[in-house]
């Protein structure tokens, strides 16, 4: 039986015990970090419910920060549509916010359109009415405050554009390689089905009904007379029909000739040899003879020129020898390719150049022109009705000489035939060394009672443009023989030749 005493000594015993566990395994408190509760808390305002722990802060992590799939995007419109542009924000929180930006302008802050053309919607996105060409730019949608953004191209087509291949070139310049295959389009944003109309270079183009309902130019293979300015029209009947032009440059090989393929000299003379071309971008030229380039001598010498729109390099040799006779090859290249022309030098005639005709009923008087150092002592002209299968021939074996110191002759054709029709007709010239080539072949029409004679077209040149052209002793030797253009016709009675001293 435990006694009350004992009692009493058990209960100081433990206290002494309970001492000393704490004092050994209590750890010491910072009294920097204790936060004391002021006195004056509002003890009374506290739940008698059991107090549930407060939700931690959201801290800002690299996974939490609001995001873009996608920072750059294209938006095409026509005039007159409705656009929407987004902001689709991954991670986007309640403490973020949104700004609106046209190019550095600021257009909506927040839910509050600051232009009034805009409208902030619920989604972040912005919402345009009836757009223009005029809100064509860059947009920009921004999350504060992280400062991340979204930018949006906005393109707004105007009433009419012009593409290439399917991109816009509308008002713009365009540089084809020879070649090469390109679609032009004329794509319109009106009401109703507006006509298009295509020109080129100031005239109307014509092109099949499907294209021109398309509004579609096809360019195939392209060259150098595809360069040019294409407009494009779309008329919708209004004073002010919406249009648009295109500038094509074409690069291309040169483009080589000569009115003058064989050059007639004679022995210690000068022979001028010569070719024109047209090239893009810049060429270079040059003469080969044998295989050989020929290089700047006291015996050759070359000089450049622009005749009728045409650069021009003629080769000059002097002191004509028989190793001097032959063909010359005049070669120009640029960085597309290459072209050239050949030239034969001799003292034969050269070919015979068709300069006019008259003609009366079924009579004929046609008039050649050629060119020899020496004089002719024999003329041959061809003539036959289209459909014949041989040639009828005429040949003057006595030639009259005059005048020596000349170098153009002029042969005299008349005439009479015997149908009307149409008629072919041809000439060709001998000197000392021999025949000339047959001239190119002139196509005339005898017309039937009651129809129109003959009447020269402007494509024969008359006397004084051959002077200009340079033919003769007086000239440079350079120019242009003439221009073989068919006209007319030949018809043969007599011959007379004339020696002219000089045009």
């Amino acid at each position: 039986m435990i006694r009350a005493k004992d009692t009493t000594w058990l209960l100081l015993i433990c206290l002494l015990i309970g001492q000393f566990y704490v004092r050994t395994h209590a750890t010491p408190i910072d009294d920097s970090k204790v936060e004391y509760q002021d006195d004056d808390y509002a003890y009374s305002d506290i739940d008698e419910d059991p107090i549930e722990d407060e939700t931690p802060p959201v801290v800002d992590s690299p996974a939490a920060l609001p995001y873009f799939e996608e920072n750059d995007l294209r938006v095409e419109a026509k005039p007159g549509d409705d656009v929407v542009l987004n902001c689709d924000a991954r991670n986007f929180m309640l403490n973020n916010a949104i700004m609106w930006y046209k190019n550095t302008t600021m257009i909506v802050n927040g839910n509050t359109a600051v232009v009034p053309r805009f409208e902030a919607m619920k989604n972040n996105s912005i919402f345009l009415q009836n757009v223009t060409p005029a809100d064509s730019d860059n947009y920009y949608c921004v999350i504060l405050p992280q400062n991340v953004r979204q930018h949006t191209t906005l393109r707004v087509g105007a009433r009419l554009s012009i593409l290439c291949d399917d991109r816009d070139i509308t008002d713009r310049s365009q540089t084809f390689r020879q070649g090469d295959h390109h679609k032009l389009e004329c794509r319109t944003y009106l009401p109703g089905e507006p006509t298009i109309k295509w020109s080129f270079n100031g005239l109307r183009m014509e092109s099949s009904p499907s294209d021109e309902e398309k509004g579609v130019i096809v360019l195939d293979n392209i060259d150098d007379v595809n360069a040019g300015v294409y407009q494009c029209l779309a008329d919708d009947g209004s004073h002010d029909p919406p249009h648009g032009m295109v500038t094509i440059d074409v690069q291309y090989s040169p483009k080589v000739s000569t009115h003058r393929h064989h050059v007639n000299t004679e022995e210690g003379g000068t022979a001028e040899v010569y070719c024109n071309y047209r090239a893009n971008p810049i060429a270079r030229s040059f003469f080969v003879k044998d295989g050989t380039t020929i290089q700047l001598s006291e015996k050759y010498s070359l000089w450049d020129s622009v005749h009728n729109g045409h650069n021009r390099t003629t080769l000059v040799v002097r002191n004509v020898e028989g190793t001097d006779l032959g063909e010359y090859l005049c070669h120009v290249e640029n960085a597309i390719g290459f072209n050239e022309v050949k030239v034969h030098v001799s003292y034969k005639p050269e070919t015979p150049q068709f300069e006019d005709m008259k003609l009366e009923g079924t009579k004929v008087t046609m008039h050649w022109l050629v060119r020899s150092l020496q004089p002719l002592s024999e003329a041959m002209l061809d003539y036959k009705l289209s459909g014949s299968y041989t040639w009828s021939t005429v040949s003057v074996l006595e030639t009259h000489r005059h005048n020596q110191t000349g170098g153009i002759w002029k042969i005299t054709h008349q005439l009479d035939l015997p149908r009307r029709g149409l008629w072919h007709a041809r000439v060709k010239t001998r000197n000392p060394y021999g025949w000339s080539n047959f001239s190119p072949d002139h196509d005339f029409t005898i017309q039937a009672d009651g129809e129109d004679s003959y009447e020269p077209s402007d494509a024969d040149l008359p006397p004084d443009q051959i002077v200009q052209a340079g033919i003769g002793l007086g000239g440079r030797g350079t120019a242009s023989a003439l221009a073989q253009a068919p006209v007319g016709g030949v018809i043969l009675a007599a011959l007379l030749l004339r020696q002219i001293r000089q045009l």
